[in-house]
């Protein structure tokens, strides 16, 4: 493998993980977006509607990164699917007591959906 090739992969692996976390940022955010004009107001049912957004965004982050890396999409969905569980954890560790606990325990038992995203992503990846 030349050089060039080497360096290629890297690019392309970094870009992959950085640009799913903002996919995962991209799709969060449309939970905000959207909230007023479906009705909702601050409440416990936006808080939901929130935390669902962001589940999705993390199935959708870790698809993208095992979708288009360039090689061995498991380990690229896996960095990023870490990269959420670290940051889910460091959440209810840290804002626990200003949050529900539904919300704070809902956020830790979601991660294992979030990693289907990394079969998802793997699975259609082109040919």
């Amino acid at each position: 493998m030349s050089g060039l090739s080497i360096a290629k992969t890297v690019v392309l692996s970094v870009l992959s993980v950085v640009v799913a976390l903002f996919v995962l940022g991209m799709v969060s955010g449309i939970a905000g977006w959207t909230a007023p004009w479906v009705g909702l107001g601050d409440s416990q049912l936006r808080l939901a509607w929130d935390l669902a957004w962001t589940i999705l965004g993390g199935v959708a982050a870790t698809a993208f990164a095992a979708r288009y890396a360039p090689n061995a999409p498991y380990v690229h969905g896996g960095v990023v699917w870490f990269l959420i569980a670290g940051a889910s954890a460091f959440a209810a560790w840290d804002l626990g007591n200003d949050f529900p606990f539904w919300f704070v325990v809902t956020l830790l038992v979601s991660l294992p959906v979030q990693a289907v995203g990394i079969w998802i992503g793997a699975r259609y990846r082109p040919r």
